[in-house]
């Protein structure tokens, strides 16, 4: 009798095995996703003024490379929703305006976001290019590299002889377009632009200052990094 259960529960669970293994194989035969990664560059199109001690500062973000890569999922012929990382160096520059030339001291900044966003097709395309819109939330780090915090310390900040800086990270979202280009059944080319959008970064720094050696950065409002990069959609599973 125990030899015949034993037998008999083995049966089951070949069986049960064999269906789960034919079921995964279906989901797997019907799985759609795209591998994506572009490059190009981006900008802050935010620029800064704010006085200091008497003195009046310019700060601004330096036009960086900006590297890509990403997974999306469709959902039907028009909508997918996506998931992407982004990375590369925005440095940030802060100028007196009062000394002549004008030669700003340069905080290397590296920029870290992650992305979470949909990605609305046209329900056409014209010569093999299809647009799209997109729009999505982000989390953003805004990381100032070590030769950034010894500048600060050795050089100060604006008015300050010396200061402490540190990373800012934000919430924030993300809006753009953008056109596809499928050259191979497997592979599309991409152009992409999007803005994305947080409040404005200061880097650990006081919007207002707590003593006279304090080094403060009075930077309201939000920041705009605009990113513009071209690139390829690798096209996995069922198509």
């Amino acid at each position: 009798m125990m030899k015949k259960t034993v037998q008999g529960l083995m049966a089951l669970a070949i069986l049960l095995l064999s269906a789960g293994a034919a079921q995964a194989r279906d989901l797997a035969k019907d799985l759609q996703f795209d591998v994506f990664a572009l490059g190009g560059a981006s900008t802050f199109v935010d620029a800064g003024y704010f006085d200091a001690a008497g003195r009046k500062y310019h700060s601004r973000f330096d036009l960086g490379p900006k590297f890509t890569i990403g997974v999306a999922v469709p959902y039907g012929k028009i909508l997918s929703i996506e998931t992407a990382f982004s990375t590369g160096p925005n440095d940030l520059i802060v100028t007196n305006t009062n000394v002549f030339p004008h030669v700003g001291v340069q905080y290397p900044v590296r920029v870290y976001m992650g992305s979470l966003s949909a990605v609305v097709h046209a329900p056409f395309s014209f010569r093999h290019l299809r647009p799209y819109a997109e729009a999505g939330v982000d989390y953003d780090r805004f990381s100032p590299t070590p030769q950034a915090l010894t500048t600060a310390k050795t050089q100060g900040f604006a008015a300050v002889s010396t200061a402490n800086i540190t990373h800012n990270d934000k919430l924030g979202f993300n809006m753009g377009f953008g056109v596809d280009r499928k050259v191979l059944k497997r592979v599309t080319l991409r152009l992409d632009v999007r803005d994305h959008i947080s409040s404005s970064p200061a880097f650990g720094l006081p919007p207002q200052p707590t003593s006279d050696s304090a080094a403060y950065f009075p930077v309201p409002g939000r920041a705009h990094n605009i990113v513009y990069t071209a690139g390829v959609l690798f096209h996995f599973g069922k198509h």
